[in-house]
């Protein structure tokens, strides 16, 4: 289930993503890319929506000496356009105008988990199964003792397992934020289907983690060994949010072994509509 299955859940996340260290400028080794101008400072190119954890000063200049131009409260959100050399990024207001710099540890990357259209797939035919996927936006659920929220989705599996059509559904969830405290854009995505396993919550979780540093989602790993086996499918790339949740679908059931489909045909044969 969702806490369960994050590696790092509660107040404890929100704890390490305020308590992390940033590296000092010898550790530090800046992206080989061109700059581009800033107001008067080049700043290594960056595009994403900032979550503000704390109230933050907004500076001229990347220095704690550079004068205030403005504030932004906790809980707010704001465009990153560019890094300066050390801790400090650049942001832009709706209107495109260059606002200021504002330190790096005050900011936590965050992604939009709304989705406007309905996502429809397949997954590989393979000799035993065959599957559709329609997958849909629930949601937003507040995650207590975290910063940001986690985005619900529904999935409606329609299958044929062994000659017979079966339909199933799962609930699947993003993290916006970081999964694991960490300042880097680096969001889980899991699948959970329930009411097959023995353990004792009963849930088979498959999570995956989508790294848009790198536009790539990658198996992470699944609650119930016996369910699984190494995935087909390890890695895709993922430039965007209906492609990660594509990826997150189609690399977890790459991992479903033929105990899961079976355990998934019996438990769901007589609820097939």
């Amino acid at each position: 289930m969702r806490i369960s299955g994050l590696r790092l859940a509660g107040s404890a996340l929100l704890a390490a993503v305020l308590t992390t260290k940033t590296p000092t400028p010898a550790q530090s080794t800046e992206p080989k890319h061109k700059t581009i101008p800033f107001l008067n400072t080049q700043v290594y190119p960056v595009d994403g929506t900032y979550l503000v954890l704390q109230d933050a000063n907004v500076r001229i200049r990347p220095a704690t000496k550079g004068r205030r131009v403005g504030v932004r409260a906790r809980g707010e959100r704001v465009r990153v356009v560019g890094r300066a050399k050390g801790h400090w990024l650049a942001i832009r207001g709706d209107d495109d105008k260059d606002i200021g710099f504002i330190y790096r540890s005050t900011l936590m990357p965050v992604v939009d988990g709304v989705l406007q259209t309905t996502i429809e797939g397949r997954l590989p035919a393979s000799a035993s199964q065959q599957c559709h996927y329609n997958l849909r936006f629930e949601g937003k659920t507040p995650a207590e003792g975290q910063a940001f929220e986690f985005a619900d989705y529904g999935v409606k599996w329609t299958c044929d397992i062994a000659e017979r059509q079966i339909i199933f559904h799962t609930p699947m969830f993003l993290t916006e934020g970081p999964y694991s405290g960490t300042f880097k854009p680096h969001h889980q995505i899991t699948i959970d289907i329930m009411d097959i396993s023995d353990n004792m919550e009963n849930v088979m979780s498959t999570h995956t983690l989508w790294d848009r540093d790198k536009a790539v989602v990658q198996f992470d790993g699944v609650t119930v060994k016996k369910f699984a086996d190494k995935p087909k499918v390890s890695e895709t790339k993922a430039r965007n949010l209906s492609e990660a949740l594509h990826a997150a679908v189609q690399i977890s059931a790459s991992a479903w072994n033929n105990s899961l489909w079976t355990a998934i045909a019996q438990r769901y044969a007589k609820t097939s509509h």
